[in-house]
């Protein structure tokens, strides 16, 4: 993708300004930017906003939307899952240019990010729209002219994410994340459609039946059949790894 101009607004204010009277698309680190054609006339780059930061408040952790995903792997304060979701994306290069803000808004069926994020109940904050569920904005039509300032959770007693690629880079044929505090919860991403969370765990106790009504589909890498079966290894991995399952 190319651009006319390029600007990077210093305040929020002046960021949505630009939004204004003009076709557009945000920065948020701009790697798959780079991979589409076409020129657009203006791009806004929000990497001096001050959005990039992780910390911890009242037992809730926050994610500024500009932190990139390097940041996340190397973080000793967010949950193992977060940090397991980033590892295999791309190599080091990329992660140091690829933001979770980014990862978030391009709703990316196969974001392993993503389904991390919806195990852990994430809200995510928007400058003029205030705060939304994860979940509901991932499997919405909404498309804000809007920026994307933090995604919060709570912190988890206990988390764990898989996936499974044919290489270490490749995207996932299915990715598995479970996280437990309050309550369990269960995402499953990459199917290849996007993440969703299993119901009534209580009844079910073991992984063939906790993903018995999730729908896994077949493309050109591997059938519904076959991600069906891994991911039900791959479950049961998980609750092996310490959960004590009530």
């Amino acid at each position: 993708m190319r651009f006319r101009e390029i600007v990077q607004p210093t305040t929020l204010d002046e960021a949505v300004n630009e939004m204004k009277n003009s076709k557009f698309t945000v920065i948020g680190g701009g790697v798959f930017l780079k991979l589409q054609k076409g020129c657009v006339n203006k791009g806004i780059d929000l990497s001096k906003l001050g959005l990039d930061y992780i910390r911890e408040e009242e037992g809730r952790i926050c994610i500024g939307s500009m932190t990139t995903l390097r940041e996340i792997e190397k973080s000793t304060v967010l949950p193992d899952c977060m940090v397991q979701s980033v590892l295999q994306i791309g190599g080091v290069g990329l992660r140091n240019i690829a933001t979770i803000g980014g990862s978030v808004c391009g709703k990316y069926s196969f974001s392993d990010i993503g389904t991390a994020l919806i195990a852990l109940d994430a809200r995510l904050k928007f400058h003029l729209g205030g705060e939304l569920p994860m979940i509901e904005y991932f499997h919405s039509n909404i498309m804000k002219n809007d920026i994307l300032l933090e995604i919060s959770f709570k912190k988890p007693g206990f988390s764990s994410f898989k996936a499974f690629k044919h290489n270490y880079t490749d995207f996932a044929l299915v990715n598995i994340c479970l996280t437990s505090g309050d309550k369990i919860r269960i995402a499953v991403g990459a199917r290849p459609g996007k993440a969703v969370i299993i119901k009534d765990i209580n009844t079910k106790h073991n992984a063939r039946e906790l993903l018995r009504d999730v729908e896994f589909s077949s493309d050109f890498r591997g059938t519904g059949n076959y991600r069906r079966s891994v991911a039900e290894t791959m479950l049961s991995d998980i609750l092996k790894e310490g959960l004590f399952w009530k």
